[in-house]
């Protein structure tokens, strides 16, 4: 399913954290292996209606600011009509002030503890999501996040006695969302736990006959 399958990286914006400098080309050498056409963009631009047409899927990585309104109506009616939309770990404190954007990813950040090694736990090992994957331990910065709406949730873990959601997946109209807290720099895109969900995850969120 990988092959032909267009997948639109955007990232950047942001100085001294997530930086997409070192994590944009991780990103591009796992999805290109993958065998997944890859672009690796900042120009918000990009999710103008025109300009985001070729592509299938949407890896957000971004921190942060806000979007026109043509770039909102481009992103979320592309997903409404049935491109995929993966949000990696910061998507979640992205856009706040858009529109439907944080509806759509299902959860917003409040706020995150040091960077601490953390068990993750598959919570449905039958999803395409999570093939190949078990619970695994990884150090990472752990986003603690207000939820919305109905999802469905695939992998947690625990915090301060409370199970925590990491990835959840959820429909957007036509479209897939998949969102997962996990991604918070280079050494957490390096972890081959965390390709093979993104991974997964480009395959799962582009359904044949989808899109516009």
């Amino acid at each position: 399913m990988s092959e032909n399958l267009k997948v639109m990286v955007m990232g950047g914006h942001t100085k001294g954290f997530h930086d997409f400098e070192l994590v944009g080309p991780v990103f591009e050498q796992f999805l290109t292996d993958a065998g997944f056409e890859v672009k690796l963009t900042e120009d918000r631009e990009d999710f103008t209606k025109e300009n985001i047409e070729p592509y299938h899927v949407i890896i957000d990585y971004t921190t942060g600011e806000n979007l026109t309104e043509e770039q909102a109506k481009g992103l979320l009616g592309g997903i409404i009509g049935g491109k995929g939309f993966i949000g990696v770990h910061s998507a979640a404190d992205s856009f706040k002030q858009t529109p439907g954007y944080i509806n759509m990813v299902g959860g917003k950040f409040l706020t995150h503890p040091r960077p601490q090694p953390l068990t993750f736990n598959v919570k449905n090992g039958d999803h395409p999501v999570m093939e190949g994957i078990t619970d695994f331990e990884m150090e990472e910065e752990l986003y603690l996040l207000e939820t919305y709406g109905h999802f469905e949730l695939l992998m947690t873990t625990q915090f301060r006695g409370f199970e925590r959601p990491i990835t959840w997946v959820k429909p957007y109209g036509h479209g897939r969302v998949l969102f997962t807290a996990l991604g918070h720099g280079k050494e957490q895109a390096e972890n081959p736990n965390f390709q093979r969900l993104i991974i997964n995850g480009v395959n799962w969120a582009w359904e044949p006959g989808g899109g516009w």
